[in-house]
């Protein structure tokens, strides 16, 4: 076993996971980072990572991942769940199977994943988990319904079981980071797509598109991925961490807007430029 504290990090393979794994093997950590592209798992172990192939949905998977953790270091001291993908479709036309494949990729691998360090963390009484959310956890808009949903489910998930593992030594932090600029992201906006004549949502869809890019265009709006990765950082070395972080001055001030706006005046500003 080494002295070296292990940190596990999902969704590894790109983006915010990726620059997570990359600032906590710098901070001293054994890093296990997992995900399911086999090129990218290649340059993660180049790199001196514990690069492992894991689809966080296969409990049998990661059960086998924790118990070689276990046996070779006694348990996982760092949890970060960023496994997930975004989900943008009018919530009439969302195909249900994509929504339960977001449900089981984000929040209930977490949980799962969460609940297999746990007697480790608990036995050692100490330990941290950090979440990714988002701060489309914090307010709804129209186009993104599926995600939200799942979102809010984050938040739900890292309160509740902050509370309930805080007595034996482990702490749960929440980061809600606005628009990110991974490789999702960007294919998003750089598509094209075509909508059916007879699409009812098709000029909404040309209209979302439209006002994402644009939007996400703008100077300050969007944040690097390393920006994520400091902050867990931050969080996994603070003696007593916050219950959620906003990561990113766009998303506090959305944020801040979203408490001080009535629900009318909301809707009248995520709706301009949306609607005929």
């Amino acid at each position: 076993m080494t002295a070296e504290p292990v940190a596990l990090v999902t969704g590894a393979t790109s983006g915010i996971g990726e620059a997570t794994a990359d600032r906590l093997q710098a901070a001293g950590h054994r890093v296990y980072a997992v995900g399911r592209n086999p090129e990218a798992l290649q340059r993660l172990q180049s790199r001196g990572l514990a690069a492992r192939a894991l689809d966080v949905t296969d409990e049998v998977a990661v059960e086998r991942l924790i118990a070689e953790i276990i046996a070779e270091h006694g348990a996982v001291d760092v949890l970060v769940n960023c496994a997930g993908f975004p989900l943008t479709c009018p919530l009439e036309q969302l195909p249900l199977d994509d929504l339960r494949s977001l449900f089981e990729t984000n929040i209930v691998a977490a949980l799962r994943l969460s609940q297999a360090v746990l007697p480790g963390m608990r036995g050692r009484g100490a330990g941290v988990i950090v979440n990714i959310g988002s701060t489309g956890g914090r307010f709804a808009s129209p186009g993104a319904g599926g995600y939200h949903v799942i979102k809010y489910g984050m938040e739900a998930l890292s309160l509740s079981l902050r509370a309930e593992v805080a007595p034996f030594g482990v702490r749960v932090a929440l980061l809600d980071p606005t628009a990110v600029h991974t490789p999702f992201v960007t294919s998003q906006q750089e598509a094209q797509p075509s909508y059916a004549d007879d699409d009812p949502y098709a000029t909404f869809k040309r209209r979302y598109a439209d006002n994402t890019r644009e939007l996400t265009a703008k100077r300050g709006v969007m944040i690097d991925p390393d920006a994520v990765a400091r902050a867990v950082v931050r969080v996994v070395r603070a003696r007593n961490p916050r219950p959620r972080y906003i990561v990113g001055l766009s998303g506090k001030l959305t944020v801040l807007a979203r408490a001080l706006l009535t629900d009318r005046m909301w809707d009248r500003i995520l709706l301009r430029g949306l609607r005929d």
